[in-house]
């Protein structure tokens, strides 16, 4: 089972913007720098035996969201470790959502930074 984070909410400002263009390459760049804030941070914070679930930790480039994804078929603990899983005795040890909530106020301002350098941009003032 492998886990995830979505940050979501950029469709509609995609929708703003769409009478800009649709050749968004700096939301993607945006995306991704973001959603590797989080991943850097859930990194740091994943508890480690054989660096296979740290390693595993990715994320996304797309203008429509920012995925932060960790495990794969040869890491299928990742969802495990994240939430627990109570019938085998195995407490949640947080790192993907922790990493999300420790950097909110990070993103949401750098967030801001990077729409304001879009309207600078594309003079949308």
């Amino acid at each position: 089972m492998a886990a995830a984070i979505e940050v979501t909410g950029i469709r509609e400002l995609n929708k703003a913007l769409k009478g800009v263009g649709d050749d968004f390459e700096d939301l993607k760049d945006a995306n991704q720098l973001l959603g590797q804030l989080v991943a850097n941070r859930a990194t740091a914070l994943v508890p480690v035996r054989s660096g296979k679930l740290q390693s595993s930790i990715k994320t996304n480039r797309a203008k429509n969201k920012v995925t932060i994804s960790a495990g794969r078929a040869a890491v299928p603990y990742a969802g495990v470790i994240e939430y627990g899983w109570g019938k085998r005795g195995i407490k949640a040890r947080p790192y993907l959502n922790r990493a999300v909530n420790e950097k909110k106020g990070e993103i949401k301002e750098k967030y801001e930074e990077n729409i304001k350098n879009i309207i600078k941009k594309y003079d949308l003032d």
